[in-house]
């Protein structure tokens, strides 16, 4: 078997773990099914990457629990550390947050967390690897390659797909985030002007846009409304993935949209 076609197919089968431990413990704490993982498929590529990381490269430490331990540990982290850096630096939000847990640095990675990846990195090398290159060797070498280039080709689709999904979210959120600066501003010269004087500010003509500003109000209201109301499939999956993510420059809105998002789910309940 081709060497590429064995990182691929392991990088998959680590992929597709790590988001069925993920989903599985979220899903437990929300006490529904929670679709955890970056890609819209079952798949969390963070796993799939840290596990080729430890097998790759810590192979000549598997006979060494405790080195293998802290070397699990400190890659792994790392490995969080610089995903949680270039995700927030490219996608302008915050996917996950452990800065209300002890020992954390800059909320991308937490003593906990680093402690139970040293574990997995154990628990991978000794135990889990040595099954899976089993099932690796046991694909046809003339199918492997075929399939390492398939699922090569599907990976990067959905990479697409899901870059594209945040790109357009992130936009929404600007859009209502620009929307609810605007209520707030316009709002507020109506109350300085009814400071000044209730009758004089409901016969006043002050204009906005050419518009009185109580229909001009209304308006951005309605507009509020519909961006709250309508959002999309993959939109409401994200939100849901990473119910902590927090967008840089525009989190009011995109609270906004969770809570709309809840509302919305809540009535349908009632409504069963």
């Amino acid at each position: 078997m081709p060497y590429w076609a064995e990182w691929i197919l392991l990088f998959t089968i680590y992929s597709l773990l790590g988001w069925i431990c993920e989903s599985t413990y979220c899903s437990i704490l929300a006490k529904k099914f929670v679709n955890r993982g970056f890609l819209n498929g079952p798949f969390c590529p963070i796993y799939g990457v840290g596990a080729l990381l430890i097998v790759k490269l810590l192979s000549p430490f598997s006979d060494n629990l405790v080195i293998l331990f802290f070397a699990s540990l400190l890659l792994t982290s790392l490995l969080e550390y610089l995903t949680g850096f270039a995700m927030e630096k490219l996608f302008h939000a915050k996917w996950w947050d452990y800065s209300h847990r002890r020992f954390n640095i800059q909320g991308r990675v937490c003593l906990g967390n680093a402690l139970i990846f040293g574990v997995m990195g154990v628990v991978v090398m000794r135990l889990v690897h040595p099954f899976v290159m089993r099932l690796i060797q046991m694909i046809p070498s003339f199918l492997a390659p075929f399939l390492a280039a398939g699922l090569a080709v599907y990976f990067v689709g959905d990479t697409v797909v899901t870059v594209r999904t945040i790109l357009d979210l992130n936009k929404k959120v600007a859009e209502l985030q620009k929307v609810l600066d605007e209520i707030r501003e316009k709002s507020r010269a109506v109350l300085e002007e009814k400071k000044r004087s209730v009758e004089q500010a409901i016969e006043s003509r002050l204009e906005a846009d050419g518009k009185p500003y109580a229909e001009y109000l209304e308006k951005l209201r309605q507009k509020q409304a519909a961006l709250e109301r309508n959002s999309k499939l993959l939109h409401r999956r994200l939100m849901k993935a990473f119910p902590t993510m927090k967008s840089l420059r525009a989190n009011e809105s995109l609270a906004r949209l969770r809570e709309a998002l809840e509302k919305r789910r809540n009535e349908r309940k009632a409504k069963k």
